[in-house]
């Protein structure tokens, strides 16, 4: 029976420190992703066409649900239409969005990482 308890404490030891390790984890990402977006939303204004300067300022990130993060461009034409759709896939488009999007994969997921690593 001794065996028995030194086995369920032992457990019961691993499975708090595996859940210990699994917050502190969901943490860091949730940290990585918070400085992920703000890069990204940083370039997106950095390639966002330039003509009055709307557009650049109209970049926002949010962070309301854990280990999800959006970025999103608020500044819509006078009938409702987001802008940044227009500039990316109207007929004049120019992907931009995307094109910096598919660029920066690699540092987005480098700066995740790195949170997780410290």
């Amino acid at each position: 029976m001794a065996a028995n308890k030194s086995l369920n404490d032992f457990s019961e030891a691993v499975s708090e420190a595996l859940q210990e390790i699994a917050a502190e984890t969901f943490d860091a990402i949730d940290a990585g992703l918070d400085k992920a977006m703000h890069y990204m939303r940083d370039k997106l204004a950095e390639v966002s066409p330039e003509d009055s300067g709307l557009t650049r300022e109209s970049w926002e990130g949010e962070g309301k649900y854990k280990n999800v993060r959006y970025i999103n461009n608020a500044r819509v034409n006078e009938n409702g239409i987001p802008v940044v759709n227009l500039l990316e896939y109207g007929r004049k488009g120019s992907p931009f969005v995307r094109k910096t999007v598919e660029a920066e994969t690699e540092n987005i997921i480098n700066i995740i990482k790195g949170e997780i690593e410290k």
